[in-house]
C-alpha cells in the first residue's frame, strides 16, 4: 500500500515545544516581568494614563525592548528548530519520514513562531486581567502592544529562517543574520566615507541613505515609529503601525523565499558555510568588498600620522584588504587552506574591477567634480557651515540665496574652488590656526585658518545638488581677489545681504521694543568695568533706521574669515542686541498677563525675539545715533583691538 505523506505533523510539533522550551519559556517570562507583573506591583499606584504609556513605550525606537528581544528571540527561535539541518545525520533521518518537504518545512516554521506569539498572547490576556483588578484597564495599548510585538516577531524570525537557508553551519546562521540586518546601512557609511576621499566636494548621497534606512530594520523602525502624546497624555496613540504591518509583509515574503530555497536545498550542504551553489561567488566577492572598503578604510585611518592622506593610499589598504577577504571566504567555502591557486585569476579580476572603479572616481570620469550648474538652472543655494566673525547671529548660519546676481557669485566662486581642487585637497589635510603678535603694537593677529563651505543648489528642475569643501585662509590669500576664500568673504559681505540675514525674519508688523548695548567701557577709579546699557524707548525707532541703512550699504554686519587686523580694529567688543515682539504671536497671547513693572526686556518669551550684531566702527550712521544718545563711540564702544591693547 502506499505510504501516506502529510504537510503537518503535530508529534514534531509537539517535540520541538517540549525540546526548546527554555526559549519560550525565558521569552515569556522577560514579558510577564515588564507587563503583567509591574503593573501587579505598582498597580496601586498607576492611573490611566501610565497603562496608556507603558505598553507603548516598549514598542517605539530602534532599540525598543520589542525590537530587540524580537531581534535575538528570532534568532535563536530559528537556529532551534532547524538545527537538524545543520548535521547530516539528522538531516536525512528527518528528511526520511512520510512528509514532503514543505510539511517538514511548515512545521518547523510554526512551532518557531509559536514559541513568541503564545507568550505574547498569555501575556496579553494576564495583563488585561491585572489592570482590569486595579480598574485601570486600557485596551487599546495592550491590544496594540500585541499587534505590534506579533508583527516584529514575524518579521525577525522569518528573516532568520530566510538567512538560515543559505547556510549549512549553524554558528553562520547567527553571523549571516547579524550582518544582513545591519549591512545596508553599514555599507551605505563606509561607501559615502569611501567616495569622499575619492570625490572632490562629495558631501553624501540622500538617495543611498533613504535606500539604505528601508534595507535596515532597526533604523526603519526608529524613522517610522514613536509615540504621540496629543495635547494631554491621555491621548497617547502609537504611530508608525502601518510601517510595521509593512515588515510583517517582508516576513511573509522571506518565508515564502526560504520555503523555495527549502525545497531544492541539498542535504549533503550540512556542514557548508554556504549550501546553496549560486550563492557562493557572490559570497566570497561580497565578503572581499565589504573587508576591502571596511578594512581598507580603517587601516588607513589608524596609519594616517605615518603615511600622506590620498586616495591612492586608501586604495592600496583597500586592494590589500579585498584580496585578504577574497581568500579567506574562499577558505570557509572550500574547508581548505590551501585556495591560492584554484582562486587566484578570480581575486586577480576582483581587484582590477576595484582598481578600475576607484581610478574612475578618483578621475572623475561621471564629471561628478568639475559639475557646476549655471545661474540659469539654480532656483536658489544655500550656503552653510562657515565659521566667520565676529560672534553673533551670523557666526554660524546659513545663508539662503535667491538673487540671481548673487547665484552668479556663488557659482563663480564654486568655479574656482573646481579649478583649485589639487590645492585645496592638498590643504584640506592640514588644517591650521595660527597667531602672530605683531611687533609693532602688540596685537595678536590671525595669519592662517580655514572654514567649511556647504553649498546646497535647489535647481529649477526641482533636483538637489550638494557640495562640500574646505578653504584654507591666510592673509596672502585674502588680498588676492581670485583666491576661493576672498571670493567667499567678499561675497558675505555683499551689500545687503548681512541685512536680510539679520532681519529677514523680521515682519512688517513687528515692533522694536527693547535695545541694549553689552560691555560698554565705564571708566572707574581703577582700570573700569564693563556694563549692559538699555537705550531709550525714544532712541528705538531712528536706531532702526541706522541699523537698517548701515546693513544696507554693507558697512555694518561685515563678516571676516580671520582675525586680522581689519576685524580687530573694525569689530567692537560690544553687541547691539534688539529685541522685537512678534506681531502674530503677541495676537495669540493676548491672555497672558504681563506685570507693569517688567522692563521692555522682560516681555512674555512667545512674543518676542532677540537679533544680536556686533557693532562695527564702520557703521556711521549706528554710530551718530549712539553718540547722540550719551555713547562715546572713541571711548565707551571700545574695538576689540583697543579692549586687547587694554587687558595687556
Amino acid at each position: 500500500m502506499r505510504s501516506a505523506t502529510s504537510y503537518f505533523n503535530f508529534t514534531l510539533l509537539r517535540k520541538n515545544l517540549s525540546r526548546f522550551w527554555p526559549i519560550w519559556g525565558l521569552y515569556g517570562l522577560l514579558w510577564l516581568m515588564l507587563l503583567p507583573v509591574n503593573i501587579l506591583v505598582n498597580g496601586e499606584y498607576m492611573s490611566r494614563v501610565d497603562t496608556r504609556i507603558i505598553p507603548l513605550g516598549f514598542l517605539t525606537g530602534s532599540f525598543s525592548t520589542a525590537a530587540v528581544f524580537s531581534f535575538f528571540f528570532g534568532i535563536l527561535t530559528a537556529m532551534a528548530v532547524f538545527s537538524y539541518l545543520y548535521s547530516s545525520r539528522s538531516a536525512a533521518f528527518l528528511h526520511a519520514l512520510p512528509m514532503r518537504r514543505e510539511g517538514l518545512f511548515l512545521t518547523n516554521y510554526l512551532s518557531g513562531l509559536a514559541f513568541m506569539i503564545v507568550p505574547n498572547i498569555v501575556v496579553f490576556l494576564v495583563s488585561v486581567v491585572v489592570e482590569t483588578a486595579f480598574g485601570i484597564l486600557v485596551f487599546s495599548s495592550l491590544f496594540t502592544w500585541l499587534v505590534v510585538t506579533c508583527c516584529l516577531n514575524l518579521f525577525f524570525y522569518s528573516f532568520a529562517v530566510f538567512c538560515g537557508m543559505f547556510t549549512g553551519h549553524i554558528l553562520a546562521l547567527p553571523a549571516f543574520y547579524g550582518i544582513l540586518n545591519m549591512l545596508a546601512a553599514g555599507l551605505c557609511y563606509l561607501l559615502q566615507n569611501m567616495a569622499s576621499r575619492f570625490l572632490f566636494g562629495f558631501t553624501g548621497a540622500t538617495w543611498m541613505e533613504d535606500v539604505a534606512t528601508w534595507l535596515t530594520p532597526i533604523v526603519f523602525l526608529a524613522y517610522h515609529t514613536s509615540i504621540d502624546y496629543g495635547t494631554k497624555n491621555t491621548e497617547a496613540c502609537f504611530v508608525g503601525l502601518g510601517y510595521v504591518f509593512l515588515l510583517a509583509l517582508a516576513g511573509l515574503i522571506f518565508v515564502g523565499l526560504a520555503l523555495a530555497v527549502y525545497r531544492r536545498r541539498q542535504l549533503e550542504s550540512a556542514g557548508d558555510v554556504v549550501s546553496v551553489s549560486w550563492v557562493r561567488p557572490v559570497f566570497q566577492y561580497g565578503v572581499a568588498f565589504c573587508c576591502a572598503i571596511a578594512l581598507g578604510t580603517m587601516f588607513d585611518n589608524i596609519f594616517s600620522s605615518l603615511l600622506p592622506s590620498s586616495a591612492w593610499v586608501l586604495l592600496v589598504w583597500m586592494l590589500v584588504w579585498g584580496a585578504f577577504g577574497c581568500f579567506v571566504a574562499a577558505m570557509l567555502l572550500r574547508k581548505s587552506f590551501w585556495v591560492f591557486k584554484p582562486c587566484w585569476k578570480g581575486c586577480a579580476v576582483f581587484l582590477a574591477c576595484l582598481t578600475a572603479a576607484m581610478c574612475l572616481m578618483e578621475l572623475d570620469g561621471f564629471g561628478f567634480e568639475t559639475r557646476v550648474p549655471s545661474t540659469a538652472q539654480v532656483k536658489s543655494v544655500f550656503i552653510s557651515d562657515i565659521e566667520t566673525h565676529p560672534d553673533d547671529n551670523l557666526h554660524w548660519t546659513t545663508y539662503g540665496i535667491s538673487d540671481p546676481e548673487l547665484i552668479e557669485a556663488v557659482t563663480e566662486l564654486h568655479q574656482r574652488i573646481v579649478e583649485e581642487k589639487g590645492w585645496l585637497e592638498e590643504t584640506a589635510n592640514t588644517r591650521t590656526i595660527s597667531w602672530v603678535s605683531a611687533d609693532s603694537d602688540g596685537l595678536d593677529l590671525q595669519t592662517e585658518g580655514g572654514t567649511d563651505l556647504r553649498l546646497k543648489y535647489v535647481l529649477n528642475d526641482g533636483s538637489v545638488m550638494e557640495r562640500y569643501y574646505y578653504l584654507p585662509v591666510t592673509t596672502e590669500t585674502l588680498e588676492d581677489s581670485n583666491s576661493p576664500d576672498a571670493m567667499l568673504q567678499a561675497l558675505l559681505n555683499t551689500p545687503g545681504l548681512s541685512e536680510d540675514m539679520y532681519l529677514g525674519g523680521v515682519a512688517e508688523d513687528d515692533r522694536l521694543v527693547d535695545a541694549v548695548l553689552t560691555n560698554v567701557w565705564q571708566a572707574g577709579t581703577s582700570r573700569g568695568y564693563y556694563t549692559e546699557e538699555y537705550l531709550p524707548a525714544e532712541a528705538l525707532t531712528e536706531l532702526e533706521e541706522a541699523v537698517r541703512a548701515d546693513l544696507a550699504a554693507g558697512n555694518l554686519g561685515r563678516r571676516y574669515l580671520l582675525e586680522d587686523r581689519e576685524r580687530l580694529e573694525n569689530c567692537c567688543y560690544c553687541d547691539l542686541q534688539l529685541t522685537y515682539r512678534s506681531a502674530e504671536t503677541a495676537k495669540e497671547s493676548q491672555g497672558v498677563k504681563i506685570p507693569s513693572t517688567a522692563p521692555a526686556g522682560s516681555v512674555h518669551q512667545a512674543s518676542t525675539y532677540t537679533i544680536t550684531i556686533t557693532l562695527q566702527k564702520s557703521a556711521a550712521n549706528t554710530m551718530a545715533v549712539l553718540e547722540k544718545y550719551g555713547f562715546d563711540p572713541d571711548t565707551m564702544l571700545l574695538s576689540q583691538a583697543q579692549r586687547q591693547l587694554a587687558d595687556n
